[in-house]
């Protein structure tokens, strides 16, 4: 029997997956999880084979699991919504065992716990592909400070939001419109949200 923990923060979401996966007579659900914080406990008191994980918890996100679990830890699969190629390769970056859309068929994710679960992996193809091409992604520190640009802050108030010096902010900015070829604040913005990094509409 597959012991999979599922780690998700919408109750219902959780719960469509647990009964989906009722279904496959060689799994079972060892324990639940909302938030980063409740993993760990969780893990320690369940022992799940696998761990599937959705990329964003509330206002976490969890790409950086497979590298904070202890040795030895379950293998990751994220399992999540944003088909983004950056994200593939940034759990790929992570360790992660798999990558699985949430729009996918419960055949191809049964079939993914069976394969991570043997000690194998879960990345189709076409992710492969992409991920190889994709750029890398911002880290949790850039990312504030492109949500906070998206907004129309200038550097000045970012910095005093994070808590960091303008020349800092400055920096940050730099860097990133190095590494995207951004020549404004506006193409950096555009270009974030392309690659699903920032969502406008989250207010």
């Amino acid at each position: 029997m597959i012991r999979v923990m599922v780690v998700d923060d919408h109750p219902v979401a959780a719960a469509g997956v647990i009964a989906a996966l009722a279904e496959a007579v060689d799994i079972e659900i060892a324990g639940v999880a909302r938030t980063l914080a409740e993993v760990r406990p969780v893990v320690d008191a369940a022992r799940p084979d696998v761990i599937l994980c959705d990329i964003q918890l509330g206002t976490e996100r969890a790409l950086d699991l497979p590298s904070q679990l202890a040795s030895p830890a379950p293998p990751v699969i994220f399992f999540t919504s944003y088909d983004y190629p950056s994200f593939v390769r940034a759990a790929l970056d992570a360790g992660a065992a798999g990558f699985v859309v949430k729009s996918a068929p419960l055949a191809e994710i049964v079939a993914a716990i069976r394969s991570v679960a043997a000690g194998g992996t879960a990345y189709d193809s076409a992710h492969l592909r992409s991920a190889r091409k994709a750029p890398r992604m911002p880290s949790g520190r850039e990312l504030q400070v492109i949500s906070l640009v998206a907004r129309g802050s200038t550097n000045a108030e970012i910095g005093t939001l994070l808590g960091i010096d303008e020349r800092t902010v400055e920096s940050h900015l730099r860097r990133l419109f190095d590494r995207y070829g951004a020549d404004s604040r506006t193409e950096l913005t555009a270009y974030s949200v392309r690659a699903g990094w920032i969502d406008l509409s989250a207010g």
